[in-house]
């Protein structure tokens, strides 16, 4: 249950994100609640406090130190996530 909750907020993350952008236009980039900015990243990082998921789906490029599963293929690789980490989930 808890999985799909993930799942599905995470889905709605990634919705909501591209309707913001689009909204946005040109406006000044700001950092929603739900999102943490680059610095707050890279101390996160530092600290090894973080878990980082790369979800895109057919990325040619990957990141450095990130655990890379396809969005698509989520669900059914669920039991590869840490449960004992904040989990930070690249999409865009």
């Amino acid at each position: 249950m808890k999985r799909r909750i993930f799942l599905a907020l995470l889905l709605t993350a990634a919705a909501a994100g591209a309707v913001r952008a689009q909204s946005q236009g040109d406006a000044q980039p700001s950092v929603p609640p739900d999102r943490v900015s680059l610095e707050e990243f890279k101390a996160l990082r530092a600290e090894g406090k973080i878990f980082v998921l790369d979800v895109r789906v057919g990325a040619t490029t990957k990141i450095k130190g990130a655990t890379y599963i396809p969005l698509d293929q989520l669900e059914a690789r669920l039991a590869e996530l840490p449960r004992d980490r904040e989990i930070v989930t690249y999409c865009s």
